[in-house]
């Protein structure tokens, strides 16, 4: 076994850092031995002290487990401690999704619930929707948070139900927060070195190039005029607005020391060369992470200051894990206002409370309670569950398949709702949805909710019904063109077309809070006796009491693998810029990024909107329900809207199995090579890296060949091995199927 140890150096003039390699954390070729760097102050005897701590940490191995932080606190100095397990990610860390559920756990069909998933581009007006069927009222904290820009970057569900008010909320890591962390120093550092202003500078350190996490959230918007101290403005705020000198004095101190850091790189290494930021990538990634304490004092700075952004939590109970970092939060109270206005903190997104927001590390919120619509009439609450998430695509020209974490929750829907733009109806990414949901098995729990629809205006529209056959004109044409543009089943077209001609539903003034319209209102309550009527599981019985299933050629899976190979690499070759398509080609900086995450990040297989294992994985089952659509016999006679169904219900059953299949493929089988991938440096390592990216995904959807080949050959045997399971189900069931 290597031994590691750790030694003291000097880090600048008057300073001392202490180096090491982890003996867990692996470098950036896939190596145990991460280089860590630390600066530890002035004080040469209290930093040799630190050191010593951690070689004793390191010469003993039943410490090198996160779960022994705790018992390594009580035996060394905290920053000893802090220095060896912070970047430690806890490989039996729960779920956030299983923490959300031992809290508060989602009721449903079996107790009378439906549970209802909202999926829709972003700014289609899901959150619109859903603060009229939880009944915000006007005056309350604005929650769910909207604006003009992607507002949901996690997943919240709401409970309706009798009682208290319960709110959980789980959080991102601190591995994974300081990786991001990392990402957002070094896109500042870049802008540093080609000598940008202050400004442009602090617009990379606040907004990480995937808009999701944002550090103005926390540290504030940065100005380079005199901001206005807004005390005195939020006297009658329990929590006074923050202080904008304070934040503005350390936003100064970090962008200054991300100019002290690209002028201490230049001073190393000049950048020379025509790709500026390509010659910056190759001089000064390495060097910057890991030869110098600056950058990495500079992110723990950062860190520390979002550790202290959970001290605004006055009310509930905020677990932490043994480094202090936030795991979960949770409250119950009789008191609705009490709850919600505790969301601000966690959901909220008011420009006067940026310096005090947690957004960005949130990755989950479950809150239960007597939610009703404002102009709900029942003394009860509808018996429902709302799950919303992010917004699919966010309008790019790229997105063609769902994220795995939203497929894997269709099983455990009863109803799916597309929130669409009644103004401009069924552009690219609904259609994707719909189609992803019918591939997937779930036609049967589609339904379409149109926002806007008062703003639908045309000289040959006169009343409302013109109106809706306008927009379902246009939905009809949309559903009947996915036919030919997606290759599918005519069969199963119909039924969608069909299916949603009753369950297409129509939103005028959905944002009128206070007093919404009749025409609303009406609509409203047809749409959540429909989403009720979904808590009971439909039984099929077929017409001549005799069981049936499908029976398949699986010689034909070849022509399954070959489509999905073609759709696949069509897509991929297009970004990557290796052929002509309708896919642009994309930057290396963002492929290299992709390759970043799945060579360095655990469980992530996506940068943005390059999500390759999402891609395969809806083009597999595309082509795999086009395959089950087309069985060689039926072991009896049913009628052909039965034969649908029970295909759905075999798409159903296979779907997470694929995504299993794909992601294994994709991440975990070539990590290696991943790693290879993200580590190219020097002349040429742009092509070089494209050609590794192409080299895996060769492996993970080979292209059938005559001859015997281990990679299809595998892929055939795993797919089929996987229908006939989903099949052996169908004739378990018999006569009924769920």
């Amino acid at each position: 076994m290597v031994t590691y140890s750790a030694r003291l150096t000097k880090s600048g003039v008057n300073s001392w850092a202490v180096e090491f390699r982890h003996p867990v954390l692996k470098d950036r070729e896939g190596k145990q031995g991460r280089k860590i760097r630390r600066g530890l102050g002035v004080n040469q005897e209290e930093s040799q002290a630190v050191v010593d701590d951690l070689n004793q940490l390191l010469a003993d191995q039943s410490y090198w487990s996160l779960s022994e932080q705790k018992r390594a606190a009580k035996e060394f100095r905290s920053k000893s401690v802090d220095i060896f397990y912070d970047q430690m990610e806890e490989e039996l860390t729960l779920d956030p999704w299983d923490r959300r559920e031992k809290k508060i756990k989602l009721p449903d069909h079996k107790d009378g619930y439906s549970r209802v998933m909202l999926l829709g581009t972003t700014g289609a007006g899901k959150t619109t929707v859903i603060r009229q069927l939880i009944g915000t009222e006007p005056d309350e904290i604005s929650f769910p948070a909207i604006s003009a820009s992607r507002t949901t970057t996690c997943h919240t569900e709401y409970v309706f139900s009798e009682g208290k008010w319960y709110g959980v909320v789980t959080f991102n890591s601190q591995a994974q927060t300081i990786k991001l962390i990392e990402e957002c120093v070094w896109e500042a550092f870049r802008r540093a070195v080609l000598g940008e202003n202050e400004k442009t500078i602090a617009k990379a350190l606040l907004s990480h190039p995937e808009q999701r996490f944002r550090l103005s959230y926390f540290l504030g918007q940065y100005r380079t005029t005199n901001r206005t101290n807004s005390k005195d403005a939020a006297q009658s705020e329990d929590i006074p607005y923050p202080d904008q000198q304070e934040l503005q004095a350390d936003l100064d101190y970090i962008i200054n020391e991300v100019r002290a850091l690209a002028e201490e790189a230049k001073a190393q290494c000049p950048p020379e060369g025509d790709d500026i930021d390509e010659v910056i990538d190759l001089l000064y990634d390495v060097w910057v992470r890991e030869d110098t304490e600056r950058f990495n004092d500079l992110v723990q700075y950062i860190l520390v200051l979002i550790k202290k952004r959970f001290d605004v939590i006055d009310l509930g109970l905020l677990y932490r894990d043994t480094r202090g970092w936030p795991e979960y939060w949770y409250h119950e109270s009789e008191d609705k206002a009490q709850v919600l206005k505790t969301m601000r903190w966690f959901a909220g997104n008011e420009g006067r409370r940026f310096g005090q927001l947690l957004a960005p590390v949130v990755n989950g919120v479950r809150l239960q309670g007597p939610f009703k619509p404002s102009w709900w009439e029942n003394d009860s609450s509808p018996q429902m569950v709302l799950i919303d998430g992010e917004g699919i695509g966010h309008d790019s020209n790229i997105t063609t398949s769902i994220p795995m974490d939203v497929t894997a929750r269709f099983k455990d829907s009863d109803a799916i709702i597309l929130v669409d733009n009644a103004t401009q109806p069924m552009l690219d990414i609904p259609k994707v949805i719909l189609r992803e949901a019918v591939s997937r098995g779930q036609l049967d729990k589609l339904m379409v909710a149109y926002t806007r629809f008062d703003q639908v205006q045309g000289s040959n529209m006169v009343d409302d019904e013109d109106r809706i056959d306008h927009v379902m004109g246009i939905q009809t044409g949309a559903i009947e063109a996915m036919q030919e543009a997606y290759n599918l089943n005519s069969g199963m077209i119909r039924q969608l077309r069909d299916h949603l001609a009753d369950l297409t539903f129509f939103f005028p003034n959905a944002n009128e809070l206070q007093s919404p319209p009749e025409e609303l209102v009406t609509e409203m309550n047809r749409f959540i006796e429909a989403l009720e009527s979904k808590s009971s599981k439909v039984q099929l019985h077929f017409t001549n009491g005799d069981n049936s299933f499908p029976e398949y050629d699986f010689g034909r899976l070849v022509l399954v693998i070959s489509e999905t190979e073609e759709l696949f690499m069509q897509k991929w070759l297009g970004l990557f810029g290796l052929r002509a398509s309708q896919f642009p080609k994309q930057h290396w900086m963002r492929i290299k990024a992709l390759s970043n995450r799945l060579a360095n990040w655990p469980k992530l297989a996506e940068y943005n909107d390059l999500k390759p294992a999402d891609d395969l994985a809806s083009y597999l089952m595309q082509r795999i329900n086009e395959f089950l659509y087309a069985p060689k016999a039926w072991s009896a006679t049913v009628p052909d809207q039965e034969k649908t169904r029970i295909v759905q219900k075999l798409s159903s059953l296979i779907s997470d199995k694929i995504d299993e299949l794909i992601y294994k493929r994709m991440k975990i089988d070539n990590h290696a090579q991943w790693i290879l991938a993200y580590n190219l440096r020097g002349n040429g390592s742009t092509f070089q890296r494209v050609s590794e990216c192409r080299s895996i995904f060769e492996k993970v959807i080979p292209q059938p060949r005559i001859s015997y080949d281990t990679d299809s050959g595998d892929l055939l045997d795993e797919i089929k091995g996987i229908i006939v399971k989903a099949v052996d189900e169908i004739k378990a069931e018999g006569t009924s199927i769920e």
